[in-house]
């Protein structure tokens, strides 16, 4: 722990009196210190899913990686290079939009190791359900599906579906209800995912959640997409562990190879769905089998599209503490902010409309991620402050997990819900809050309401059997 609070306190210094002489010493340091943090955690825990490792393989992918590429002076791809011309970023803001994510990064890892409370091996995690949550689940798939659909149709006509342009259709105002309602979608799947995958049932305990991705998709947002799928498979992982008592966990080979292709996997899924909200639509999938064409765009993505840093670069750009706060206001008050005037800034739009103007008056932003939300709205010392109470919530919810105190459906929505919101913004709170709440209410209906008629059914059918 000291090791990674003097990788830290030499970052925060070296950033907040600007000493590029630092730097040499800082890099070495810091990299070090996340790539040892990272298999530490692993061999500690015998999970190679735990919050702190996601947040780090994220940003390995999503901050990581493009330092390096930066460091190294590898060339950029000229249609990326266009993307950074237009926000007039310069060598200095990429070399501390640099400093800043390893300085955020190693504020979490502190948080992390600042919690020292060890959880008991006697408790098993949480996996059963009633078997009224089954119908409960079901009844939350039909309303986010009801709702997903009258959003849909109330923003655009069907077609968008085949044309994929939903993403770049005007919102109506009013329709944000059925937006906030589909996420019992999400929520409903991931329930009954669970509760396949505690009746053990293998890979077919997928089956709802690739469901509700697939619906999911004809938003255009790959997030939400890829969420529910998650979801399922940090289910299908954990059951497995607990059905092994939770082996010793070593790197192997094979492990790598499969880390490999599960990156594969999501870069695919990310371009296929950036194809489909493109100019291909339904056609996407033919067009993403080109192998050529997606090598090309996974090592222009590394800088623009899976790669962030840029979002950094562009907050050092602006400077620190210009917005006073007002994109954690907006977001954390919400649904508060729906009905009084507390007001609110998305970072990501800000830090485009200041650098580079919109075009033809059409907003779009960049991915601010957490750091940069904290950065822009509160300066280095908030980065600090908001970057160690992240680490510490990670601990503390993966501590609950553990000792069988959360529920693993609960769990698997918070955790993602966690990483979501580090790289891509504390905007995504709302749908974090509204999809906990409805998985909350479902886990609850099926405890009580649906769990009447479940046991009304089985009396039903012990009645048959005993008269026949």
């Amino acid at each position: 722990m000291l090791f990674v609070a003097a990788a830290f306190l030499l970052g925060f210094l070296a950033l907040w009196l600007e000493q590029s002489w630092l730097l040499i010493y800082f890099y070495a340091e810091a990299y070090v210190t996340v790539a040892y943090v990272f298999a530490r955690t692993m061999q500690i825990w015998r999970d190679p899913f735990n919050p702190l490792c996601l947040v780090l393989a994220v940003a390995f992918v999503r901050l990581i990686l493009p330092g390096l590429l930066f460091l190294s002076g590898s060339n950029v791809p000229d249609d990326i290079d266009a993307v950074f011309q237009s926000l007039q970023l310069s060598d200095h803001d990429w070399q501390w939009g640099n400093v800043l994510a390893l300085v955020g990064l190693l504020g979490i890892v502190l948080g992390w190791l600042s919690i020292q409370v060890r959880w008991s091996q006697e408790q098993p995690v949480k996996f059963l359900l009633t078997d009224g949550a089954k119908y409960a689940a079901l009844a939350g798939m039909a309303l986010g599906l009801a709702a997903l659909l009258a959003f849909v149709t109330s923003n655009a006509s069907l077609s968008v579906i085949a044309s994929g342009a939903f993403r770049g259709t005007t919102i109506q105002e009013g329709t944000g209800k059925f937006f906030f309602l589909a996420y019992f979608l999400i929520a409903g799947s991931v329930l009954l995912s669970c509760y396949l995958v505690a009746k053990n049932h293998g890979w077919y305990s997928l089956s709802p959640v690739l469901a509700a991705g697939f619906l999911f998709s004809v938003l255009g947002g790959r997030n939400r997409t890829l969420t529910p799928i998650a979801c399922g498979l940090l289910l299908l992982w954990y059951f497995t562990r607990e059905q092994k008592s939770w082996p010793k966990f070593s790197i192997k080979p094979h492990y790598l190879l499969l880390a490999l292709c599960g990156f594969i996997v999501i870069a695919w899924l990310s371009y296929l769905g950036l194809l489909y909200r493109g100019e291909y639509g339904v056609n996407a999938f033919a067009e993403a089998l080109s192998i050529t064409k997606f090598w090309a765009h996974v090592q222009g993505s590394v800088y623009g599209d899976l790669g962030q840093l840029h979002s950094l670069a562009g907050a050092i750009a602006i400077g620190p503490g210009v917005l006073n706060g007002q994109t954690f206001y907006g977001s954390l008050s919400w649904p508060l902010g729906m009905i009084f005037p507390i007001g609110g800034r998305s970072a990501g739009i800000f830090i485009v409309e200041t650098l580079a103007g919109f075009y033809k008056g059409q907003k779009w932003g960049l991915n601010a991620s957490l750091i940069g939300d904290a950065y822009l709205n509160f300066g280095l010392p908030g980065v600090v402050v908001i970057m160690l109470l992240f680490g510490a919530l990670l601990k503390l919810l993966y501590l609950r997990f553990r000792e069988g105190r959360l529920h693993s459906a609960i769990y698997a929505i918070a955790v993602l819900s966690c990483v979501q919101i580090f790289w891509v913004s504390i905007e995504v709170w709302p749908q974090a809050l509204v999809t906990l709440s409805a998985t909350w209410l479902l886990i609850y209906l099926g405890r009580t309401v649906f769990r009447v008629r479940y046991a009304r059914e089985e009396y039903r059918r012990a009645e048959r059997r005993v008269y026949s």
